[in-house]
């Protein structure tokens, strides 16, 4: 909220500053990654290939091919275990469709990559965009400029529509 002293009075106008705007965007890119991620598990393009374990917590990592990395599969071809990697696979997709895991991070080494999904139900916090510093600052500039100075509604609604 922008509070606007004006001749009538104490105003409130909803603002969107840029940083909003800019956290949408990184919100808007994280479930894009998400929903990729999910698309690759349901394809088998990628696969579980490890769990990362820390005290209170855990971490799935997936891979394949595609990221330079082998497709996990049972040992000697058994299917009642690559069902089961199935299973995963598709369990893992379902959560991060509807958001309740989340790509979290990527793992880089030589020639290959795994991507890292976890979240709340795995004990690890939710992923959220993140421009806290930048935002606290706008934040008590916006403060400032409504508490001391008259800032006419018009030239803020013009300069706020995009």
């Amino acid at each position: 909220m922008f509070r606007i002293v004006c001749a009538k009075g104490v105003e409130s106008v909803e603002w969107k500053s840029g940083f909003d705007k800019e956290r949408e965007l990184i919100f808007a890119i994280q479930r894009d990654l998400d929903v990729v991620t999910a698309i690759l598990l349901l394809t088998g393009q990628i696969t579980i290939i490890g769990v990362f374990v820390t005290p209170g917590a855990f971490r799935v990592s997936v891979g394949g091919p595609i990221t330079g990395t082998s497709r996990i599969e049972g040992k000697d071809g058994n299917v009642g275990i690559n069902i089961i990697i199935d299973m995963i696979d598709v369990f893992l997709a379902a959560l991060l469709l509807n958001n309740q895991i989340n790509v979290s991070g990527a793992f880089i080494s030589s020639g290959r990559f795994t991507i890292n999904v976890s979240g709340p139900i795995f004990g690890v916090p939710k992923t959220e965009p993140a421009l806290s510093e930048l935002n606290q600052s706008s934040q008590f500039f916006h403060r400032t400029v409504s508490k001391h100075f008259y800032v006419n509604p018009a030239l803020v609604e013009k300069f706020t529509k995009d």
